[in-house]
C-alpha cells in the first residue's frame, strides 16, 4: 500500500514497503525549477529520516529521466508479473 509522506499543492511523495524494499511513488502536478528544488529537498529529508535506500520501478524513458534528476541510479531489469520488462533504479543514502 502506498503511504503519502509529503503532500503539497505541487506534488505528493509516497512510500510503499514491499518485499523488504522501500519503493518511491510520486504524483507531480506542477514542475518548475523551484518545485524541483523543493521536491529534492523533501526527498532528501524523507530519506535521511528513513535511513534506507529507496527504489523505483521505471517503465518509460520520461520516468527514467525524472529518476536521474532525483539521483536515482539504474540497478537492473526485472520482468513483472504482467510479462513486461521494467528497469529498477535505486537512490542510496
Amino acid at each position: 500500500m502506498k503511504i503519502p509522506v509529503v503532500q503539497n499543492k505541487d506534488y505528493i511523495i509516497y512510500l510503499e514497503y514491499y518485499a523488504n524494499i522501500h519503493w518511491l511513488h510520486a504524483d507531480v502536478f506542477r514542475w518548475t525549477k523551484e518545485v524541483k528544488n523543493k521536491f529534492i529537498k523533501d526527498l532528501d529529508t524523507m530519506q535521511s529520516l528513513l535511513n534506507a535506500p529507496i527504489y523505483g520501478l521505471v517503465d518509460n524513458d520520461k520516468l527514467g529521466k525524472f529518476g536521474n534528476i532525483l539521483k536515482f541510479k539504474y540497478v537492473t531489469d526485472s520482468v513483472g508479473v504482467d510479462g513486461n520488462v521494467y528497469k529498477i533504479y535505486n537512490r542510496s543514502i
